[in-house]
């Protein structure tokens, strides 16, 4: 018997993905590319066969995506067959063997997405001489971050089987993003956001946008798929303490008290009542959580920071604002922006700035037994003017920064970030220091003009 593909309609997150992806000037932009140094050697063909294992086992991984009439389709299918590539340039020296690993991410994670046919994945060994490195790059209309973590918990799963001659076995059922796509339907049909919509017509009333000054204008407004690249800042361990201190004393997330430290730099920057995008990862229940596939959600946090506050009455207003963000985070940032009015919505084109806590995504990492080491990210393009996306670790925070390369500077980026760790810094010797006082050299202003 043949069995027919599963075709339902895509959710509303994975449609308004496709619209800005046909817009964007880099399609590239909404690819994401873990690159992963390996601290051993792997075994290709265990890994081509886990490779196919973990896209027989999760819906997403099989599926693709039509448009007709204005409406975008997912089209699951039953098997797709997939082949894991081995690359093994040949260079002759260790110093060039450093630059052709980070030629070939390049040109992995910029080689197109079909989405009409698929696949939405691919993997792929680097291998020179001794060193290797994985490269595995999704479409994020199908995968987000944490998904991208359970679909590489379940490949080092099935390639530690595979490597001991064994038939790969997972203790619980794949979770079936078919069904995760007909829960939000229902919550929609059913009316279950109405209340998370009256609370961001309130809380978005006559919002404006905030970025950071631009170094150098480019003739034209910023849009999805500029150029980009992205940078890595480590926090000082001065500021881990200050932020640590803070919400300990403040009943906070410690994602609350970056968001803090941001608002205070924007504001005293010039922008007193900054508003910024919040990437929330969505995933209330464990079956979410068990999720491999588009799930993570766009909110806007906005804020209001007077020079004759303190630092704790921005950082506790922040808790507050972060707490109301994950009640109502679950309301598709498409909806929220069809229920806003039109010169609201027309602020509203492109978030500026997004702040993004990435947790355990992406960290402590092994296939198998081989250790694993994300490497920064070889991103071409910017979703904004910038993204700060960070981790907490064992030794700190450490932020990766996507930006706009055509109207920032890196130094502007790490000016922004240093500007950063010193409020937290602040914050563990003077909890109580006015906003007034903070001296930063960044430079914000409105995004809408």
């Amino acid at each position: 018997m043949t069995i027919r593909p599963l075709v339902i309609p895509a959710t509303i997150q994975q449609a308004a993905r496709w619209h800005t992806v046909r817009s964007a000037r880099d399609s590239s932009v909404y690819h994401i590319t873990w690159r992963l140094e390996c601290a051993g050697q792997v075994d290709f063909d265990a890994l081509a066969a886990a490779w196919q294992t973990v896209t027989d086992r999760h819906e997403s991984l099989r599926s693709r995506f039509m448009a007709r009439d204005g409406e975008l389709t997912l089209v699951i299918q039953p098997a797709v067959d997939v082949t894991a590539r081995l690359i093994e340039p040949v260079v002759p020296d260790v110093d060039q063997a450093a630059q052709e690993f980070a030629r070939v991410a390049v040109e992995l994670h910029t080689q197109e997405f079909r989405l009409d046919t698929g696949p939405v994945a691919r993997l792929a060994l680097v291998r020179t001489g001794t060193r290797e490195e994985l490269v595995l790059t999704v479409h994020h209309i199908a995968v987000d971050g944490w998904g991208m973590m359970v679909l590489f918990d379940d490949l080092s799963t099935a390639y530690a089987s595979l490597v001991r001659g064994e038939k790969p076995v997972f203790t619980d059922a794949a979770a079936s993003f078919h069904r995760y796509a007909e829960k939000l339907r229902s919550e929609e049909e059913r009316g279950r956001w109405r209340r998370s919509l009256d609370h961001w017509r309130t809380a978005l009333d006559g919002v404006v946008l905030t970025t950071v000054a631009h170094d150098r204008e480019p003739g034209r407004p910023t849009a999805v798929g500029d150029p980009g690249t992205t940078v890595r800042y480590r926090f000082s361990a001065q500021a881990d303490r200050g932020r640590a201190a803070l919400a300990q004393e403040l009943g906070a997330t410690p994602f609350s008290m970056m968001l803090a430290a941001w608002q205070i730099v924007l504001a005293r920057g010039g922008e007193r009542e900054p508003t910024i995008g919040v990437r929330s990862m969505n995933r209330s229940t464990r079956s979410e959580q068990a999720l491999v596939g588009l799930v993570s959600n766009s909110c806007l946090v906005r804020a209001t920071v007077d020079d004759q506050a303190s630092i704790r009455e921005v950082a506790t207003a922040a808790r507050d604002a972060t707490w109301n963000l994950l009640a109502h985070q679950g309301v598709p940032f498409p909806v929220v922006h069809a229920a806003l009015p039109e010169e609201t919505r027309s602020r509203l084109t492109n978030v500026k700035l997004t702040l993004n806590y990435l947790g355990p995504i992406g960290q402590g990492l092994t296939l198998g037994d081989v250790g694993l080491a994300m490497v920064q990210a070889p991103n071409r393009a910017a979703r904004a003017d910038m993204v700060v996306s960070y981790w907490d670790g064992g030794d700190g925070i450490l932020a990766e920064v996507e930006y706009n390369t055509e109207v920032y500077e890196e130094e502007t980026v790490l000016r922004m970030m240093r500007d950063m760790d010193d409020v937290l810094v602040m914050a563990a010797a003077d909890v109580d220091r006015l906003v007034g006082a903070v001296r930063v050299l960044t430079r914000s202003v409105p995004a809408a003009r």
